[in-house]
């Protein structure tokens, strides 16, 4: 009996490490969802080196904070201690590809392969993985001919997605078709997905997002008019008429109107973020000939997200 006690006790210390170490991953995670990046780095640092997941948002924090070499390093880890790991293989190729998008063209062409490799080896051990799918899409449609790019592949890539989500494969192609100048093509593919998920606020967005890039301003606010027919204050049919306002110049105070109706009703999942609300308000104003309001408004959006380059290009346009 004594000897049964001893081994149990044993037992229990040997796992008892194991236990916190896990609690203390699953700490850093949720300190990092909580965007507490400082707190969950100190938190997952020690661990990083025995643990995937910890060296996996160790990476992702990295990454955040635009640290190439560090995300590299770390996902390198998150790949070597879970090989098998289709995630950790597709995050390897963001890493290289951030610190390729920063480096001279000489070095971005002696990683570009790395970059290729980590999102092939993806897909291939999940061929399921839409973002790694969809990251190899992207690699093929920005990288040189000399480094893999190719448009083909990369419709050939955007249609094995769609054969797995027709919804997100769909907007996969109308990328390649924009990518590749068929606006004819994006056209067919925004109208299918529009007709295919008419309950998708997206689809009508989208739809007129495009006819307001093509200049066709009346099919813009066509398509936004449709869906607030069916569906009275929809916030992202809101952000389309403020959009298209700003970019026709036309129905300038119904955009501001439902730039600021967005901006007042509370923030949602997967909303528009507010920074790109601000800017296309102070697009309305500028429009309107109210500088003043327009530079406070891109100043908000530059504040929200200090990377928002058309609003900091704005702001400079009307002086600081």
């Amino acid at each position: 009996m004594k000897r049964s006690i001893l081994t149990l006790w044993l037992a229990l210390v040997a796992v008892a490490p194991l236990t916190a170490r896990a609690q203390s991953v699953e700490q850093g995670i949720r300190l990092f969802n909580d965007k507490n990046y400082t707190e969950a780095k100190a938190m997952l640092t020690p661990l990083g080196g025995q643990n995937a997941e910890a060296a996996f948002y160790l990476g992702k924090i990295a990454m955040v904070e635009n640290d190439d070499d560090r995300a590299v390093d770390w996902m390198e880890k998150a790949v070597k201690l879970s090989p098998q790991s289709s995630v950790y293989h597709d995050w390897l190729g963001r890493a290289y590809g951030n610190k390729a998008m920063h480096a001279s063209k000489f070095k971005l062409l002696f990683l570009a392969p790395t970059v290729k490799n980590q999102f092939e080896a993806a897909v291939v051990l999940d061929p399921n993985n839409l973002d790694a799918r969809e990251d190899m899409m992207s690699y093929y449609l920005q990288a040189p001919g000399v480094a893999g790019g190719s448009k083909q592949k990369a419709l050939e890539a955007a249609l094995e997605i769609k054969k797995r989500n027709a919804y997100r494969g769909g907007y996969a192609v109308v990328s390649v078709c924009v990518q590749a100048k068929d606006f004819a093509c994006a056209e067919r593919e925004l109208l299918a997905l529009r007709s295919a998920f008419s309950d998708s606020a997206g689809t009508y967005a989208q739809l007129a997002a495009f006819y307001a890039n093509q200049k066709q301003f009346d099919k813009s606010w066509a398509i936004v008019d449709e869906r607030l027919k069916a569906k009275p204050g929809d916030k992202v049919a809101l952000f389309a008429v403020g959009r298209t306002g700003a970019l026709s110049g036309r129905n300038l105070d119904r955009a501001e109107a439902a730039l600021q109706s967005y901006l007042a009703s509370p923030p949602e999942v997967n909303a528009i973020p507010p920074a790109n609300v601000h800017f296309r308000l102070g697009m309305v104003y500028e429009k309107k000939g109210d500088k003043a309001l327009a530079r406070k408004e891109y100043a908000t959006a530059l504040q929200l997200n200090p990377k928002l380059e058309d609003a900091k290009r704005a702001l400079d346009a009307l002086g600081r």
